[in-house]
């Protein structure tokens, strides 16, 4: 369904509702030749029959009455989201108190820009935490809304994700396994491996990238923070696991490379998560629907995956 359109789907929903494309054309405002067209190339694309010609009426078939109830659901997702739209266009909204995990700190302003700019109005209250503490500041009702790569388990909330979120292993240009190609991931337990503090989402991967391997994890050292981190490596200290959204800088300005370690990137996701069973305020709401819209688009062009040195 690569190729569908809002505008295919709404004249599928007024043929269905008129059984007659010459009905569906008077309604719509357009010829009933452009509503057969639209219904032929729909049925193309979705590689099914979604009505059945009888006499001079339509009705729908199978898969169309099957496609009927998805039709629906698209519409009106978009008639609730016009009416959000319409409420907060213009009117103060109110504070919106975000939680984030360290990570994002690379990339969320140049989102908060971008969302201010639709919603000047907006008061925004930050606090940047670990991944355990943003759970607890949730379940205490500290902040609305936060966005962490794993979404916990042990409170009750709803999460969406918004885009993919790579973790790679890094090392200064400097170290022995700079540039080298095709690297077994035991390798990693005969250097010096540097990790994140516990209750840290990235020691979380690191550590569940190393049980799948069949490895013991073997840490040289314990830090708090990327910052820190990415001054070790640069230092030439040992190797580490980091979000590629937090090294662009070094990367661009070759203090860091990234090791070419098989099963790497470490492909997770970045999600947003709000408590269940609470009322969301309506700056809450305008968020999180410009970060499932529009995050991921402004990710992909803060950061692009980079190339192996060599």
């Amino acid at each position: 369904m690569r190729n569908l359109t809002l505008r295919q789907i709404r004249i599928f929903l007024s043929a269905a509702k008129c059984q007659s494309f010459s009905k569906a054309a008077a309604e719509l405002n357009i010829t009933g030749s452009a509503v057969s067209l639209q219904i032929k190339e729909m049925e193309g694309d979705i590689g099914v029959s979604l009505f059945n010609r009888e006499n001079k009426k339509i009705v729908l078939s199978s898969a169309g009455e099957h496609f009927l109830l998805y039709a629906n659901r698209v519409i009106n997702t978009l008639n609730e989201a016009r009416s959000v739209m319409e409420n907060l266009r213009g009117t103060e909204i109110g504070i919106l108190k975000i939680g984030l995990v360290s990570t994002t700190r690379y990339f969320l302003p140049e989102m908060l820009v971008q969302f201010k700019k639709e919603y000047p109005n907006v008061q925004i209250k930050v606090v940047v935490k670990n991944r355990e503490a943003l759970i607890e500041l949730l379940r205490e009702g500290e902040i609305d809304i936060a966005i962490m790569g794993k979404p916990p388990k042990r409170i009750n909330v709803d999460t969406e994700a918004f885009a993919s979120h790579p973790h790679v292993f890094i090392a200064s240009p400097l170290h022995r396994l700079a540039g080298k190609p095709n690297l077994p991931p035991d390798t990693l337990t005969q250097i010096d491996l540097i990790c994140r503090e516990m209750g840290s989402g990235t020691r979380y991967i690191m550590e569940k990238y190393i049980a799948e391997q069949g490895l013991t994890l073997k840490m040289s050292m314990e830090m708090s923070g990327n910052e820190t981190i990415k001054q070790a490596v640069v230092a030439d200290l040992g190797v580490s696991l980091v979000s590629l959204h937090t090294i662009g800088n070094e990367l661009a300005n070759k203090q860091i490379v990234v090791l070419d370690i098989e099963n790497t990137p470490i492909i997770r996701t970045w999600f947003i998560v709000l408590p269940k069973n609470r009322d969301a305020t309506q700056a809450t709401e305008a968020f999180r629907q410009f970060i499932v819209n529009k995050g991921e688009g402004i990710l992909n062009s803060m950061f692009k995956t980079p190339q192996i040195a060599t």
